[in-house]
């Protein structure tokens, strides 16, 4: 058989599948005895990091991240696939849908329809975008299916395969959600045989949200256990931690903290208004009517974060009022620009 053939059955096999139309369910099982289990290794240098304790992965938006597929086959050989979504930690429910943010800067055509409002994105050759917008079920929701390689086996006689995934939104753009990825191995016929389920979190810091999220874990174990001793806590550590974990929000607020003064209490002096203004910062009103602010970040990080927002209040603000948005249009196009162009600072 030819390898145009065999991609065309492959095609066909995967459009017949038709898996249970149930809600997802938040647990690790392998009902079927593949002994079915996920590997991930952390590299040394990366744009991603996972907490062991909470078995969690905190990543940046459209980063790559790769994850080995391992299971123990069994007789008879049968085909299997794997099918990965996003899912809500707290609400199953609720399918887990791409923002009308991210999805206006991708440009539609035919084929991209389903890859382009699904969130989650795999690299993997012949995978196949499911699912719809409306979907409730495992079946019906937005998600990736690749069938998997029974060819490939390593030392102990487990069949392992790697896939590179990444993700086309963030937590915050569904109202900062908590979110788990399921993977479920499934046989031709859409039947569950494994799962496995990893908790997520999509962000600009990932560095700064773990630590934070274990300290948190730690502090709660601490309360709970008043008979752990102080000193089993390194306290200079603890400090800093809590010191760099706070920074990032004043930061945030100092950024809206001289223009929302200035609308709130017109009667405030200017000259010390100007007096308490950093040097490096300066906030003023244009000749044409416009307001200019120039700041200073000690963060990339934190530059691109703000920027950010600045375009997802802008976006809102077109959508609430759509008629009066064509000066809105260009200043976000305008914060865009603004956003690659900090993507590319060193």
């Amino acid at each position: 058989m030819q390898f145009s053939q065999q991609s065309v059955l492959r095609e066909m096999m995967l459009q017949d599948i038709k898996p249970q139309n149930t809600l997802p369910k938040l647990e690790d099982h392998n009902i079927a005895g593949y002994k079915f289990s996920m590997v991930l290794e952390e590299p040394r240098k990366s744009h991603w990091l996972y907490s062991p304790t909470l078995n969690k992965l905190y990543i940046r938006m459209n980063k790559t991240f790769n994850v080995d597929v391992q299971f123990k086959p069994k007789f008879p050989i049968q085909p299997l696939n794997l099918r990965v979504f996003l899912c809500f930690l707290k609400d199953v429910s609720g399918p887990v849908l791409r923002c009308q943010n991210h999805i206006s800067t991708e440009p539609l055509s035919y084929n991209n329809a389903k890859i382009r409002e699904n969130i989650l994105r795999c690299e993997n050759p012949n995978t196949v975008y499911c699912g719809t917008a409306q979907g409730k079920g495992i079946s019906e929701r937005y998600s990736v299916l690749v069938p998997l390689n029974m060819s490939r086996s390593s030392n102990d006689s487990y069949m392992r395969q790697t896939l590179a995934l990444k993700f086309a939104c963030q937590n915050s753009c569904f109202g900062r959600k908590e979110t788990s990825l399921i993977f479920c191995l499934e046989n031709s016929c859409g039947d569950i045989l494994g799962q496995q389920v990893l908790e997520v979190k999509i962000c600009t810091c990932p560095k700064r949200d773990r630590n934070a999220e274990e300290r948190q874990l730690n502090d709660k174990k601490r309360k709970a256990s008043p008979s752990l001793a102080a000193s089993d806590y390194d306290e200079d550590e603890c400090d800093n931690d809590s010191i760099d974990a706070k920074r990032p929000k004043r930061r945030r607020r100092s950024h809206s903290y001289q223009p929302d003064v200035k609308q709130e209490d017109d009667s405030m002096d200017s000259a010390s208004t100007e007096q308490s203004m950093p040097t490096d910062w300066q906030v003023k009103r244009t000749s044409n009517g416009d307001y200019q602010l120039v700041l200073t970040c000690p963060k990339k990080e934190l530059l691109v974060e703000s920027i950010e927002s600045m375009f997802r209040n802008t976006a809102a603000a077109i959508l609430r009022s759509p008629t009066k948005g064509s000066k809105l249009h260009k200043y976000a196009a305008n914060l865009s620009k603004l956003k690659e162009s900090a993507l590319k600072l060193p």
